[in-house]
């Protein structure tokens, strides 16, 4: 267990470093997906399985960049939200990504899929982001550290700083 637990810190160390903000928007996959978000309202899609990741996207997405962002998760998700988007143009001021992984159920997989078929022309096309790793455990805190990565960086390209979090803190004021 030891072994296992050093062997993910080990990848995760090494994955984060793909990342930094001194590694070019060519080969930092950080920065290529911020720069497809930045200006939109992102709304994150997780299988049962990664779910949870894309809740975490929702709320790095809130308070590092300011900036709004939703979340749903396969099936719930076809279940109403899915027609939510057939009402409006193809132009809408989202971006929307497909939190995936290869451990997840196959008839999950097949509803990212089908979902994105279904619903071309009528929103934005699903970015995938694969999540990496060996374990469950590996690719969910990839996804959560890549959240992180990404969303400061749409903080910067929104030209606001990712760190304060003052109407929080007055707000817990006004609460005390």
């Amino acid at each position: 267990m030891v072994d296992d637990i050093k062997k993910t810190g080990d990848f995760l160390r090494d994955a984060s470093g793909e990342w930094g903000r001194e590694i070019t928007v060519d080969r930092n996959y950080a920065k290529q997906l911020a720069l497809q978000a930045v200006g939109k309202t992102p709304v994150f899609y997780g299988g049962e399985l990664t779910a949870p990741v894309a809740y975490k996207w929702k709320i790095s997405w809130n308070e590092n960049a300011k900036n709004v962002a939703f979340w749903n998760e396969y099936p719930e998700f076809n279940h109403n939200e899915f027609m939510g988007w057939t009402s409006h143009p193809i132009e809408k001021p989202f971006a929307v990504f497909d939190l995936i992984s290869t451990l997840e159920h196959s008839r999950i997989l097949k509803r990212f899929e089908v979902s994105d078929k279904l619903l071309s022309g009528k929103r934005p096309k699903a970015v995938p982001v694969h999540l990496n790793g060996d374990t469950l455990v590996a690719q969910m805190l990839w996804g959560c550290i890549l959240a992180d990565f990404v969303s400061i960086y749409v903080a910067i390209l929104n030209n606001v700083d990712p760190t304060p979090v003052a109407l929080i803190e007055k707000l817990k004021t006004e609460l005390a």
